[in-house]
């Protein structure tokens, strides 16, 4: 289905990450990690990808492979942007993308993310008539389900979503009631949000005109503000959920020995 689809990725790069400094150019088996997540977004059905960097060096790294995969773009942004999602807001602006273009966004800290998942992103949008879709797997791990940097999503009997938090939803009343310790099983079905969206282009324009929603702020989770305003985000769920992504120093290591188990 997604062969049939037409759209773009869009990768935002913040240059001066506060957890990892100059973190789009950190080694990633051998290469800078923004060419590695530009070479798995060139490896879907994309017919364009967008590095939305906000650094000259940035820029230059990526520049052989633009040469070497003419559906590979770099639009310089500026430093004002607060999010990706402001980032990805700005390129559209400046390239003045059609407004129904399906855009794609994969976080520039991504290295590990596969075709299949962009793929999926764009087909779940383009079939599901929704304003924003995204991706969940499955938890098995009870300390996942309590981790607030595990976030978890509900959905609808036609996998719309109804709510994403930090907290453990649904709450297993009943089960819960002792504290995280006293739970030995989960009783019922928990899935972790995967953070890559599809969207049009006029969406997110849209949306950046919104006011937060207080349960955005609350939970510090961006696509809150959709479902405040009525709007429908789709989820599809997958049993092979990409790798996290790289915040921290230890989550560099970590992508380094997958990429070296690779052989990449």
């Amino acid at each position: 289905m997604s062969k049939n689809v037409d759209y773009m990725v869009a990768i935002p790069a913040r240059y001066a990450s506060t957890r990892l400094a100059g973190k789009p150019l950190a080694d990633v088996g051998g290469a800078p990690m923004i060419v590695r997540v530009c070479q798995k977004a060139l490896e879907s059905s994309a017919s364009e990808v967008v590095a939305c960097v906000d650094h000259e060096l940035v820029a230059q790294a990526l520049e052989p492979l633009s040469r070497q995969d003419s559906r590979l773009t770099v639009c310089m942004t500026s430093q004002n942007p607060r999010s990706g999602t402001e980032r990805i807001a700005e390129m559209l602006r400046i390239r003045n993308i059609d407004p129904q273009t399906i855009v794609v966004n994969v976080q520039g800290d991504e290295p590990l993310i596969t075709r299949d998942h962009i793929d999926e992103v764009a087909a779940l949008l383009a079939s599901s008539g929704a304003q924003m879709s995204t991706l969940c797997n499955p938890i098995s791990s009870i300390d996942d389900v309590f981790d607030p940097n595990c976030v978890k999503v509900v959905m609808d009997k036609d996998n719309f979503a109804l709510y994403f938090s930090r907290t453990p939803i649904p709450y297993e009343r009943d089960n819960f009631a002792q504290g995280q310790q006293a739970v030995t099983e989960l009783k019922f079905k928990h899935y972790h949000h995967i953070g890559i969206y599809g969207y049009r282009a006029a969406t997110i324009l849209d949306y950046l005109q919104k006011e937060p929603a207080a349960i955005e702020v609350a939970e510090s989770l961006e696509q809150l503000r959709l479902l405040h305003y009525g709007m429908k985000i789709a989820v599809a769920t997958t049993e092979r959920p990409p790798e996290t992504g790289v915040d921290t120093a230890a989550d560099l290591e970590r992508v380094n020995r997958i990429f070296a188990s690779q052989g990449k």
